[in-house]
């Protein structure tokens, strides 16, 4: 499962894919936190969460203005919604500097 790319023929017309970071990230599902792969990927228009949930595919689509702060330590960069704060841990620090400054440029 390739998570830190889309397909372009799930992009809109006027949309462009920008940078990924691939990675780590907590899940709480039922009351218990498991480590799933995952990747965020920004787009002029939006951000695409995808997860592997032991096989089964999820995405999620964010607007950027549901972002509220984002933060990279080393190796986790931690974005905070509305709805949560989601860290992603074990990722390239390069790709995510890089993906840092184009969502805060897209919102």
């Amino acid at each position: 499962m390739i998570l830190d790319n889309v397909n372009p023929e799930d992009l809109f017309p006027t949309e462009k894919k920008g940078p990924a970071i691939l990675g780590k990230m907590e899940y709480p599902i039922n009351g218990i936190v498991k480590t799933y792969n995952a990747a965020y990927i920004a787009t002029n228009e939006r951000l695409i969460l995808n997860v592997d949930m032991d096989g089964q595919f999820y995405y999620r689509n964010i607007r950027y203005d549901e972002i509220e702060n984002v933060q990279l330590d080393d190796d986790t960069l931690t974005m905070r919604f509305s709805i949560g704060t989601f860290p992603i841990k074990n990722l390239n620090k390069l790709d995510a500097e890089k993906f840092i400054n184009y969502i805060n440029a897209s919102s």
